[in-house]
């Protein structure tokens, strides 16, 4: 942010908002990330003791997906203390920290609660291996996604590692030891 001639605060670059993005993009954005949490909820909810082989299974479902919403709804939050940028308070990194930490454990726990069974029977209720179908391939496929995601992540991730590191190399003024403009 730079001052103008009154005092008053402006930024750097003309038309550029505060906010990193425009809210309806946001909104748009949060919405379809919620999606697949609401159906880790409804099918928990729907196939609740139906799979006596897993019985966790529902519940990670439920959790996992009641937990993914959670985050999302606290993302709308503002947690900011007002500075510019905004600085988190020490509490809230903490509980964010928290949280973040609650997610990775029960995803860990999920995956081992899903794989653990591969595959289950899906035909006779009265079999002790028993897991209803649509509950376990949902589980399994959305435990697998996150991997999936990952992966792409990753691999993306190392992709523009691989752009930055070539451009480097070529272009004159990003050598080594020379000063950045």
């Amino acid at each position: 942010m730079a001052e103008d001639a009154d005092g008053h605060r402006a930024p750097l670059l003309p038309g550029t908002e505060e906010s990193p993005g425009h809210p309806v993009l946001n909104f748009l954005g949060k919405a379809a990330a919620s999606v697949l949490p609401i159906a880790s909820v409804v099918v928990g909810a729907l196939y609740l003791g139906q799979c006596p082989h897993q019985p966790l299974l529902p519940c990670y479902l439920l959790v996992g997906g009641s937990a993914a919403l959670l985050f999302l709804l606290l993302t709308c939050l503002p947690c900011g203390d007002g500075t510019d940028p905004p600085q988190l308070s020490p509490g809230t990194r903490g509980w964010r920290a928290a949280f973040l930490l609650f997610l990775f454990a029960w995803f860990i726990a999920g995956n081992v609660w899903v794989y653990s069974i591969y595959p289950p029977e899906y035909k006779d209720p009265k079999n002790p291996d028993f897991c209803s179908r649509p509950l376990y391939l949902f589980a399994f496929w959305v435990t697998t996604l996150v991997y999936v995601g990952l992966g792409v992540a990753l691999l993306a991730a190392l992709g523009i590692l691989g752009c930055l590191v070539l451009l480097r190399a070529r272009l004159p003024w990003l050598q080594r030891g020379d000063a950045y403009p």
